[in-house]
C-alpha cells in the first residue's frame, strides 16, 4: 500500500504537466495564425493592432516571404462599415482601393521564408514600389537605405536571412521601418505608404493569397 501511495502521488505531477502542456497547446492553436503555404506564424497582434490576412510572396516555385497585414481595429470598422455583410467572394477592387486609402493605422510585416541578400530583397521592394508612386519618387531612395541599414545592424549576416521580419507600419503620411524589432527610422511620404500597400491589394497584387486572405478578415472584423 505504501508503494501505492507512493507510485499515484509521484504521477500526479506528470498528469498536471501534462495537463498544462495541452492547455498552452491549445492557447498556441488559438492565438496567432500560420501562413499556409510556408507555416510561418504571426501573431494575432503586433504592436497594438490585429491580425487580418496572411499571404505568401512566391517567384516561380520559389516561397520568399510570407507577409502579415495588422490594422487598427477600431479605425477599420469605421473606414469599411459599408461593407459589413459582404461576401468575401464577391470583394471588388473598390473593397481594395478603400482599404488602402482608409486612414486607419497599417501594418505589413514581412518574415523571410529563404534567405537573400539585402541588396536583393531591398532592390525587389523598391522596382515594386517604384511603379506605384506618382511622379515624385524622392522617397524611394531614403526607403531603401533605411531597409539596408536596417539588415546590416539588426539581421544575422547583416544580410536578410530566413527568419529575418520586416515591418512597415502605415500611418497617414508617415512609413515607420523596423527590421527584427528594431526601428530604423521613419519616411514622410503619402505616395510611399499607399504604393507599398498597393503592392499587394491593387490588381497586379505581389501576393494573391494575401489579398483574399485580408478581405476576409477585415469583412470578419465588421
Amino acid at each position: 500500500p505504501r508503494h501505492a501511495t507512493i507510485a499515484a502521488s509521484s504521477e500526479r505531477p506528470c498528469a498536471m504537466m501534462r495537463a498544462l502542456a495541452l492547455i498552452v497547446a491549445c492557447l498556441g492553436a488559438v492565438h496567432g495564425s500560420k501562413e499556409p503555404a510556408t507555416g510561418i506564424a504571426f501573431p494575432d497582434k503586433f504592436a497594438g493592432s490585429s491580425l487580418v490576412g496572411t499571404g505568401v510572396r512566391t517567384k516561380g516555385p520559389i516561397k520568399v516571404y510570407a507577409a502579415g497585414i495588422y490594422v487598427s481595429p477600431m479605425g477599420c470598422k469605421v473606414a469599411m462599415r459599408k461593407y459589413k455583410g459582404t461576401d468575401p467572394s464577391s470583394v471588388k477592387s473598390a473593397f481594395y482601393k478603400d482599404f488602402v486609402g482608409g486612414s486607419f493605422g497599417k501594418i505589413i510585416v514581412l518574415k523571410m521564408a529563404m534567405g537573400i541578400s539585402k541588396e536583393k530583397l531591398v532592390g525587389a521592394l523598391s522596382e515594386s514600389v517604384r511603379p506605384r508612386m506618382g511622379a515624385s519618387k524622392d522617397a524611394i531612395p531614403k526607403f531603401a537605405d533605411l531597409l539596408l541599414e536596417g539588415c546590416e545592424r539588426y539581421a544575422a549576416g547583416g544580410k536578410a536571412s530566413k527568419g529575418t521580419e520586416l515591418a512597415f507600419g502605415l500611418q497617414g503620411s508617415a512609413m515607420s521601418v523596423t527590421v527584427n524589432g528594431k526601428s530604423c527610422g521613419s519616411v514622410k511620404s503619402a505616395e510611399l505608404c499607399k504604393a507599398l500597400a498597393n503592392c499587394y491589394f491593387d490588381d497586379k497584387s505581389v501576393s494573391p493569397t494575401l489579398k483574399r486572405s485580408c478581405a476576409a478578415g477585415v469583412l470578419s472584423l465588421l
